[in-house]
């Protein structure tokens, strides 16, 4: 069966999202505490891997938070307004890339 054109970028997004999630956890343990996974929403934000890598840092934090990956006590995430809004992982069993 060929797949559509629309359900071919569909997987695209999908694909790119689920790499983006992955990678945000690596870089929540990075940033953050050494001790537990979690990190200020403007840290994570402001430190140059996190720039170089993510096409939009609060609407992958907004999907991962939807899937139970992360959670955060604000509806959504503002550089400035929400710098110092704690950006938590549900897993907190260590990574190998901390």
């Amino acid at each position: 069966m060929i797949m559509s054109n629309s359900a071919s970028i569909v997987n695209e997004v999908e694909e790119r999202l689920n790499n983006e999630i992955e990678q945000l956890k690596k870089d929540i343990w990075r940033v953050g505490d050494p001790e537990k996974p979690q990190v200020a929403f403007g840290e994570l934000f402001d430190d140059e891997q996190t720039q170089q890598h993510y096409e939009g840092l609060a609407a992958t934090l907004k999907a991962a938070k939807k899937r139970g990956i992360v959670t955060y006590k604000s509806p959504i995430l503002l550089k400035g307004a929400h710098d110092k809004v704690m950006v938590n992982l549900v897993d907190t069993s260590p990574m190998g890339n901390k």
